[in-house]
């Protein structure tokens, strides 16, 4: 319907938060749908490749499908990697940085880089690390229990502290062996593939409370993550030079404004 007016651009992706990303960054010329869903935006992508419908790209997470082996099967689909947007956003731009400048307190930062050995980035990742490769475990069909996965519990808001015996016990008690010979068979895959987004920033959460900062408890992850998708700055990115291939193999459609 929306063709029978003016001949656009269609980028649909997988939600709302996605949507709020797009937004300020498509092409004017290019439409913004919400799939609501993954497997939503790869079939309708699909089945308007048999019908043989230009201009429209959908962007999803790419979550553990590389590590599995799947492919998306169509060149009209683009995966965010590593994992999902929130990763992508925290491993690939500079949008951490604005996050912590936000939210945290540069002199307890500096401290623990100091204390740690490591910056804020590498820590994150460290203490996320254990969450992602939980869910690693249940996608290759071990009985993980996900309900027990709960970040508040397992991680120490005065220390910054993982109580990963302590998750593991809870979340895949009497599953050990098998979660150790699951994790060692992709020992080197980046830690990035592994973990959930919205994981890592109820972790980074949790670290700006005490350790990092000292984070209101009114701000919740939501507000984290509005800040980390206003802050990023895609070009140059993998996503970003995806995109563009796209746009110059099926011109005249445009997805990106200029300078997104």
């Amino acid at each position: 319907m929306v063709r029978a007016d003016r001949d656009c651009s269609f980028l649909i992706v997988e939600g709302v938060d996605d949507v709020r990303f797009w937004e300020s960054r498509r092409h004017s010329d290019c439409e913004l749908v919400d799939g609501e869903g993954k497997q939503n935006v790869v079939e309708a992508v699909r089945r308007l490749d048999t019908r043989q419908v230009g201009g429209v790209l959908g962007i999803v997470d790419e979550d553990y499908d590389l590590l599995m082996g799947k492919d998306l099967g169509s060149s009209n689909l683009v995966a965010v990697s590593p994992h999902d947007l929130e990763c992508f956003l925290l491993c690939r731009t500079s949008a951490l940085d604005r996050v912590l400048a936000e939210f945290g307190k540069q002199e307890k930062i500096k401290s623990f880089g100091v204390r740690e050995g490591m910056d804020v980035r590498t820590a994150l990742l460290e203490r996320a690390g254990v969450f992602g490769e939980l869910r690693w475990a249940r996608a290759c069909g071990l009985h993980i229990d996900v309900q027990a996965i709960r970040i508040p519990r397992f991680v120490d808001e005065n220390t910054w502290e993982v109580d990963r015996q302590g998750l593991i016990r809870s979340a895949a008690a009497g599953l050990e062996h098998e979660l150790s010979n699951c994790i060692d068979r992709i020992a080197d895959v980046h830690p990035w593939r592994l973990v959930r987004g919205r994981d890592v920033l109820d972790v980074l959460r949790i670290g700006l409370q005490r350790v990092l900062g000292n984070l209101r408890p009114t701000v919740g992850v939501k507000d984290i993550a509005r800040v980390l998708r206003a802050a990023a700055d895609l070009d140059g990115t993998v996503v970003y030079e995806e995109i563009r291939s796209w746009e110059r193999a099926n011109a005249p459609y445009l997805v990106l404004r200029q300078g997104a």
